[in-house]
């Protein structure tokens, strides 16, 4: 395609020779009207100025012939040049129409998909998705029809053999044509590396829970033991191992609930949970550090004592996590509220506090695994970055989803949405 600037410079060029022209022939009418010219001179000047008029709407046509036809040869070397990149790209790409069914396929999909452009031709492609939960491939669909951008998205896709593979999905809007363009990429031994890594980890920590929960019964006897002769220094140190093993079971508790989150292996227990009650549970545990902060707590229950069904221990998990990060990283005379609304058959929670916040550009990491915020690192030198991983998979666990706001310095808020009816 021409460059826009040479494009640019043409038509500032014809400009420019038409504003001389207008000028020069509106010149010539006033000397003639001042009687500075003759008749003849005048003829003269008008035969003149139809040459000129002539040649420069020739030089015009002539130009934009030239731009069209380069314009045009351009778009075609481009067309050429996409369609070889096209064919030959080892990522697996499909066009669509508005539907979703399969108008062209490279031969890397049609490699991934097992069949033939015979056999995937005309199918609907968002048919052969899957997803642990159905309403991502609906939300898929509408939003390759809407012609929005869809990124890196994990899905199920079923072959044309019926073997299923995992694959990392891309639409993008294709040419203005009302069609899309489709990247997609075959994710399965990724996604069994991380299966395995999660069996590892979770065989590891489960192995490991013996052996500390014997050094643990071992701290306490031998604290019970020497209680009356204990020296100071003594009592620290078994309050050291002791606090290091407390951490320790913590630890093997967090890659414990990881695991089996990501394996889909965490055998849910639904109970009714009055929510007014289990916030204050919850606070209750955190109360010494919160009165050491002298930290004022705010709460909104609408309307109170709202039951709402859940597992309590995955509730646990994400209300605790929360309220601790709020607690930790809140200043003495800081404010952290808690509260609920509900919204027909979902209750929106919201933790929120006034302490560090998080850079806005690490927002996006923020429920990744064993990510920490850079001054949360500088803050607290201590943590796994499992925290809001875990609180993310519970969520989800639960039926719902989370969000976080945040500016550093004045404070992050997260809110919660999850099912009110069972």
């Amino acid at each position: 395609m021409p460059s826009v600037q040479r494009i640019k410079i043409f038509r500032y060029v014809e400009r420019v020779f038409l504003v001389l022209f207008v000028l020069w022939t509106v010149a010539v009418e006033a000397m003639w009207f001042m009687n500075k010219i003759v008749l003849n001179e005048l003829v003269a000047s008008i035969g003149v100025s139809v040459v000129l008029f002539i040649l420069f709407v020739y030089v015009q046509r002539t130009v934009d012939a030239w731009l069209t036809m380069r314009w045009a040869s351009n778009e075609l070397v481009e067309e050429d040049v996409f369609d070889s990149l096209y064919e030959r790209s080892p990522v697996a790409y499909v066009t669509l129409d508005q539907s979703g069914k399969i108008l062209t396929a490279n031969p890397a999909a049609v490699n991934l998909m097992q069949g033939s452009f015979d056999t995937i031709g005309n199918v609907d492609l968002f048919d052969l998705i899957s997803a642990e939960d159905e309403t991502d491939v609906v939300v898929l669909r509408r939003t390759a029809e809407s012609g929005a951008t869809t990124n890196n998205k994990e899905f199920i896709l079923t072959t044309m053999t019926g073997s299923k593979i995992w694959i990392s999905i891309s639409v993008y809007k294709y040419r203005n044509t009302g069609e899309r363009l489709v990247a997609m990429t075959d994710i399965t031994e990724k996604k069994n590396i991380d299966t395995a890594k999660s069996e590892f980890v979770a065989l590891a920590t489960h192995q490991l829970r013996t052996p500390i929960a014997a050094i643990r019964w071992n701290v306490e006897l031998l604290g019970r033991t020497v209680k009356e002769t204990r020296t100071e220094a003594q009592a620290r140190y078994l309050d050291k191992v002791n606090r290091n093993v407390l951490k320790m079971i913590d630890l093997i508790n967090d890659f414990l609930s990881v695991s089996k989150l990501e394996m889909g292996t965490y055998a849910s227990d639904i109970t009714n949970i009055n929510l007014t009650e289990f916030f204050s549970s919850v606070l209750d545990e955190y109360e010494e550090k919160i009165s050491e902060k002298q930290i004022q707590i705010i709460r909104e229950d609408n309307p109170p004592q709202v039951v709402v069904p859940a597992d309590k221990r995955l509730l646990h998990i994400v209300i605790s996590n929360l309220v601790s990060n709020a607690v930790k990283y809140t200043a003495a005379d800081g404010q952290i509220k808690l509260s609920y609304q509900l919204e027909g058959e979902w209750v929106k929670i919201l933790v929120a506090d006034s302490g560090i916040g998080v850079p806005e550009q690490e927002l996006p990491y923020l429920f990744t695994k064993f990510y920490r915020a850079t001054n949360a690192q500088q803050k607290q030198t201590e943590g796994t970055g499992l925290g809001l991983y875990i609180v993310k998979q519970s969520v989800e666990q639960l039926g719902g989803t989370i969000q976080v706001a945040s500016k550093e310095d004045e404070g992050t808020s997260f809110s919660i949405t999850l099912p009110a009816r069972g």
